[in-house]
């Protein structure tokens, strides 16, 4: 079993794993990412931290769904243009965020760790 794995699971299968496998107490506590890490390292999996920032993902995501009830409402009520026009580009914009933000952490994933490499030879 590796990160990816890990990280498929829900949280009721890897809250049972993490009171089997580590000695952690207050499981229930734990944020997921940290579930993970906990038994990772109990079962000497590599961890690495390289993975999306779903948390950044995650908080613009929730300002889009907001902004978009808050234009859904203005619409409805057939308010002011210009706040609907403003709200339409603010979406867009905090959508590009998240596209931003994901491409910047799949590089990151994606970039070899940097290699030892001797001094050259005077």
């Amino acid at each position: 079993m590796d990160v990816r794995e890990l990280r498929k699971l829900p949280m009721p299968k890897l809250r049972d794993i993490a009171k089997q496998e580590t000695d952690l107490n207050n499981v229930v506590a734990l944020e997921k990412e940290e579930l993970i890490k906990a038994i990772a390292a109990a079962k000497n999996i590599p961890y690495d931290e390289t993975h999306k920032d779903l948390n950044a993902i995650h908080a613009v995501k929730h300002d889009i769904r907001a902004l978009q009830k808050q234009k859904l409402e203005l619409l409805k009520s057939s308010g002011d243009p210009d706040k609907i026009k403003r709200l339409r580009r603010k979406i867009k914009l905090l959508k590009r965020v998240t596209r931003q933000l994901s491409r910047e952490a799949k590089l990151a994933a994606a970039k070899p760790a940097p290699a030892t490499e001797a001094p050259p030879a005077a």
